[in-house]
């Protein structure tokens, strides 16, 4: 498997899992037993959906960019070169 395309399944993993996050901040919005206000917990789901948003865009970039490594012809060694 390429690296970049494992990379990009990790960084899909926490964009997920931040998405979680704020899934779960939003259902607990009505709790009264809490410290946060409504306004911080309104923020922080905003934030994480946003943060989950871009971290999404940033793997499917990886894995746009590896998939085009994959399918480019692979580069001759030079054979005269030290190494």
């Amino acid at each position: 498997m390429n690296n970049g395309k494992t990379r990009a399944s990790l960084f899909g993993l926490v964009a997920l899992y931040l998405l979680y996050i704020s899934y779960q901040l939003f259902q607990g919005r009505n709790e009264t037993d809490t410290t946060m206000t409504p306004a911080a917990r309104y923020l922080f789901i905003a934030l994480f959906v946003i943060a989950s948003v871009l971290v999404l865009i940033y793997a499917w970039r990886i894995w746009k960019r590896s998939k085009q490594e994959d399918d480019a012809p692979p580069q001759e060694d030079d054979k005269t070169s030290l190494k």
